[in-house]
């Protein structure tokens, strides 16, 4: 929702920075399994594609591939990987694939995790083994679930749910309305732009945390949801001062007619370039907003309290994450 750009280490170590967020309840899906010794093969990967090898170097999906080296078991193995939305949108789904993959390799080995270990490995995996411009947030969200408030300082980060009664979160999920434009990018070029010359930021970088205080103090206080819209504005205003690749005609065209239609404000979510949009709406307004808008693919979400979680195994005194 707010502070998004404060969550990357070239900003925080020296600054400090804060985030509100909630997950979402979409999800990547992986499964795995030890390979039977009847194969040619030693690894099957399967998502978009199938690919068979017989030494983890030689497959060419990097995730799978870095993440293989880095927290696989040593037997033959077949792991699938189904995602509820399209990577390359912004939406998480890349740190959310990075949670996924090693939870399910070290739950495969019968391997204990907690969620900040979990969402540290991740970070490590993303940004140190492969070499991606992304902030922490994601994994973060995607290890714990819930709605939170972030906070980041030099070496470390802290995470604080957000706790609201259950109607009052009705009320936000009815403000949400997220649309897919179909643009798809990859977010780690668009994100360049933000990180270049980031120590000259420091103006725009501190409204998008002052963005993210004040959203954190209004949900505490059940304050008035309506005033969630006018920050989006300002804060889609301060995403495009941090980077200028995060929008482009075609979003702004988008947004101009999101406003025409109703909504109270929005701005692209994750590294923007393309996506998905959030726009929030008055309470009980969203099937209106929607006929106005009459564009791009409406996704309904829920807040998913829960983060990675085990949902099958053959082992019964296996668990999900401690």
């Amino acid at each position: 929702m707010f502070g998004g750009g404060s969550d990357y280490p070239e900003w925080y170590r020296e600054n400090g920075g804060q985030v509100v967020s909630f997950a979402i309840d979409k999800y990547c899906y992986l499964s795995a399994r030890e390979l039977p010794p009847f194969f040619n093969h030693r690894y099957r990967v399967v998502y978009s594609r199938v690919e068979t090898t017989l030494n983890i170097s030689e497959i060419e999906h990097p995730a799978f591939r870095e993440g293989l080296k880095e927290f696989g078991p040593h037997f033959p193995l077949e792991i699938h990987h189904d995602g509820d939305l399209p990577a390359r949108s912004g939406i998480g789904s890349s740190s959310a694939f990075a949670v996924g993959l090693i939870h399910t390799l070290l739950l495969l080995q019968k391997k204990p995790i907690n969620p900040e270990k979990l969402a540290n490995e991740a970070i490590k995996l993303e940004r140190e083994i492969l070499k991606e411009n992304v902030g922490i947030q994601d994994q973060i969200a995607c290890s714990y679930g819930g709605l939170n408030h972030l906070t980041f300082d030099k070496e470390n980060w802290r995470i604080s749910p957000i706790d609201v009664p259950r109607s009052y979160q009705e009320d936000i999920e009815r403000r949400v309305v997220l649309v897919f434009t179909g643009v798809q990018r990859t977010s780690s070029d668009v994100q360049a732009g933000l990180l270049k010359e980031i120590e000259n930021k420091s103006q725009a970088m501190n409204k998008t945390i002052n963005l993210a205080k004040e959203c954190r103090l209004l949900l505490e206080g059940e304050g008035d949801l309506d005033l969630v819209g006018e920050m989006l504005v300002e804060a889609w205003n301060v995403k495009r001062e941090l980077n200028p690749f995060s929008t482009n005609s075609t979003l702004e065209s988008i947004w101009k007619k999101s406003i025409t239609a109703g909504a109270l404000g929005g701005k692209v979510i994750g590294a923007g370039g393309g996506g998905f949009f959030l726009f929030w709406v008055a309470d009980g307004e969203r099937e209106n907003f929607l006929k106005r808008f009459d564009f791009g693919t409406h996704v309904p979400v829920a807040i998913e309290k829960r983060g990675s979680t085990c949902i099958f195994s053959g082992d019964e005194d296996s668990s999900s994450i401690d």
